[in-house]
């Protein structure tokens, strides 16, 4: 009996031990386990921390460089805002109190342009297929509360023009000089008639057609009153001209050269030169870009302009001449095309002014 008894007290340890072992390891097992979570856990948490702090540091740089991280749509005429007035002004603060409303037939007009910020926030990319990025803004004239406009121009910025603020154009008589000027204006309102009518010049940053009564980034709107006649606009387009080549109405000026080149824009007018029997001294743009229209939206009727000067000799004389180069817009293909030009030759300038 007692041998019996202590052989089952042994299976009773034995069978202690392992139920003991057991409870141990599982214990062990979910300790592990738990530690395990926890570290996975700490490491989602570090990895969302760093995350974070990432992003916070880079909106803080794009901040520091004037780039907002999350650029909200711009409110009209409040983050932008326009002034159209009779005299030119220093800026926009001084033009604003002076704003007109209505003009009459020859009225000299300006234009300012405020933003909330730097230009950079407002213009749209335009990506061509040569990989250049464009910086451009869309302009609109036509009959107040009709956003099918009569007219269109594409203003386009380089890229050091980016950070300002503010602008200011010659509507009339104009100015020389890059974007100094706007010929929108003077162009549609030359074809006006007598009476009066309601305008309004319009800016956007959308590029799509059509376009809803809101989706601008700002209007001016002013009336024309030409109830007592109506003769002075229509004569001003060719002074306009000469103000925004020369800065001056006097021909014998050489227009202002400018920043823009095209090797197959000089090509077309060595061809006419070659055709008029002119062996030019010189070649040369004004201007800074294409300027580009469109006379009316959603048409193949849209076409770009700059203006090539031709310096040569005859004789004694030294003359000059514009060459206005015209390209159209050829819609199946996506591009400019099918250059004209419209050659004024023989204009006189003095000699002292050849280089």
């Amino acid at each position: 009996m007692i041998t019996v008894r202590v052989v089952v007290i042994v299976k009773n340890i034995a069978l202690l031990s392992i139920i003991l072992f057991a409870l141990t390891f599982v214990a062990q097992a979910q300790i592990r386990q738990a530690q395990g979570r926890t570290v996975d856990e700490r490491t989602q948490e570090k990895t969302e921390q760093v995350d974070r702090t990432e992003r916070e540091l880079r909106q803080l740089e794009e901040s520091k460089n004037g780039t907002p991280a999350e650029v909200k749509p711009a409110v009209m005429n409040v983050d932008v805002q326009m002034a159209l007035t009779k005299l030119e002004y220093k800026n926009f603060a001084e033009a604003k109190p002076n704003t007109v409303k209505e003009i009459t037939d020859g009225d000299n007009l300006w234009l300012y342009v405020k933003f909330n910020g730097k230009l950079d926030r407002y213009v749209y990319r335009l990506n061509e297929e040569n990989a250049l990025e464009r910086y451009v803004l869309f302009v609109e004239y036509g009959p107040e509360g009709d956003t099918m406009a009569k007219g269109h121009q594409i203003i386009e910025f380089r890229k050091d023009e980016l950070n300002l603020t503010e602008l200011k154009m010659s509507l009339s008589p104009g100015k020389a000089g890059n974007n100094k000027s706007l010929a929108i204006f003077i162009r549609n309102i030359a074809t006006s008639k007598p009476g009066r009518w309601s305008n309004e010049l319009r800016i956007t940053n959308n590029p799509g057609f059509p376009r809803g009564f809101n989706d601008y980034l700002a209007k001016a709107a002013f009336a024309c009153d030409f109830t007592r006649g109506f003769t002075k606009y229509p004569k001003m387009t060719k002074p306009f001209e000469s103000m925004v080549l020369r800065d001056t109405l006097d021909e014998t000026k050489l227009p202002i050269e400018g920043r823009f080149d095209d090797a197959a824009v000089r090509s077309a007018i060595s061809d006419r030169l070659a055709a008029e029997k002119i062996t030019a001294t010189r070649v040369y743009f004004s201007g800074d870009n294409w300027l580009e229209y469109s006379t009316l939206p959603m048409t193949q009727r849209q076409y770009r302009t700059v203006t090539g000067v031709v310096q040569y000799q005859t004789g004694a004389k030294c003359l000059y001449g514009i060459a206005e180069i015209l390209q159209t817009y050829d819609q199946s293909n996506n591009r400019y095309g099918n250059t004209i030009i419209a050659f004024t030759k023989d204009l006189p300038t003095p000699c002292a002014a050849q280089k």
